[in-house]
């Protein structure tokens, strides 16, 4: 009897095998037998411990293109909230934005271009898929999705610096295509999920010719301003540095409309300006501790402002103000043109910068984290005299 039940465990465990293994061959057979994609896509992202759910629809065109031997495809995506358009064209990604009439270019880019599962590398290179689950935990079951017959991918990554992250696909039986995937990272601090919505597919549809043609208008309308690295380093020594003048610039003070000007400000007070934006999820981390620091050290001549381009337009006014509404900073947002970014050399989001009192730069940092972030409140200290 024993020896039976044995035997039929196996066997159910080998056809499970089996049948994982068949249903990831299909998935990656179909994905193969398509020479390009056009999809929508919807992104939602928070952190469990903030009240935002931040949503961002994007547009995608994706063509395999053998010549390309680090992604093997042509991609073109709309951001269109900023609004911001993105090439990735034989390992180079060009990065326009139109409000600030430039484009940055990224050499040898490698990371993802929208979300880790955004799904653009999986289509261009399908045996990606087989590499993903490389030794890792992941179970493939059925489910409905708005009616659809579906698998369900779950994926379970080694932790890593008390960090684990999961993804989840919800891919489509009869296109072998998400219709929803997820991305959950766990640290000891809080949870941030990424979760994108698919919709709208056609296939073999996409003129790679056509489409270099528009970017190559849109270049000479946004000429290339910038090439950056993936490297932070690399990327700081582009900022503004320690003993260079700080630009004066205007801009008008959110929620009053009244005039600002930097200028007003230098000669007596250190200054920290933060360049942000609503749709930035380090930025939103970065609030709090920025708040914190601005009440801590107000009565010391401390003066900080929030500085945002990007929701400064009709189409994201509305949601900035929703935004704000929930939030109690201890510090002032400003509206101003993108022109300012671009005079301070912002590559990235959030950028922060110290002024001191001649108005020179003291201190600049790109990014969020903790350790970061005390390093400028320590610079705050040592100028202040505290």
């Amino acid at each position: 009897m024993k020896q039976l039940v044995v035997f039929f465990l196996l066997v159910l465990l080998y056809g499970c095998k089996n049948s994982n293994e068949d249903i990831l061959e299909n998935i990656i057979s179909a994905n193969n037998s398509y020479k390009s994609i056009h999809y929508k896509l919807n992104e939602l992202y928070y952190y469990s411990d903030k009240t935002d759910t931040i949503e961002t629809p994007y547009e995608v065109w994706a063509i395999k293109d053998k010549k390309d031997s680090l992604r093997n495809g042509f991609v073109w995506a709309d951001n269109n909230y900023r609004p911001y358009n993105m090439v990735y064209e034989k390992g180079d990604l060009y990065l326009t934005i139109p409000p600030k009439k430039t484009t940055i270019l990224y050499k040898n880019f490698n990371e993802e271009l929208i979300s880790k599962v955004d799904w653009i590398d999986v289509f261009l290179r399908p045996e990606l898929l087989k590499d993903m689950l490389k030794d890792k935990n992941f179970s493939i079951g059925d489910t409905l999705f708005d009616g659809k017959k579906c698998y369900k991918l779950n994926i379970e990554f080694p932790e890593k610096d008390s960090i684990t992250e999961s993804f989840l696909y919800i891919i489509d039986k009869k296109l072998k295509l998400p219709l929803y995937s997820e991305m959950k990272r766990t640290s000891l601090k809080h949870i941030y999920y990424d979760k994108l919505f698919f919709s709208d597919y056609s296939f073999d549809d996409v003129d790679i010719e056509k489409l270099a043609d528009k970017h190559n208008k849109l270049l000479k309308q946004n000429p290339i301003g910038t090439k950056e690295s993936n490297n932070i380093a690399d990327r700081m020594k582009s900022m503004l540095q320690k003993g260079d003048k700080a630009p004066v610039f205007e801009g008008v003070y959110y929620g009053t409309n009244q005039a600002f000007n930097l200028e007003d400000y230098l000669g007596e007070n250190i200054i920290i300006i933060d360049f942000w934006y609503t749709h930035c999820p380090p930025c939103i981390k970065a609030m709090p501790a920025i708040s914190s620091l601005a009440k801590k050290y107000k009565d010391d001549g401390l003066l900080v402002f929030g500085l945002n381009s990007v929701d400064n337009q009709k189409r994201s006014k509305g949601y900035l103000e929703k935004f704000l509404k929930k939030r109690k900073l201890n510090y002032d947002i400003v509206l101003i043109n993108p022109e300012v970014d671009i005079k301070y050399k912002v590559n990235g989001y959030p950028t922060m910068y110290i002024i001191d009192k001649n108005g020179k730069i003291a201190f600049a940092e790109l990014g969020y984290n903790e350790k970061s972030f005390g390093k400028l409140k320590a610079e705050v200290k040592k100028m202040l005299g505290k």
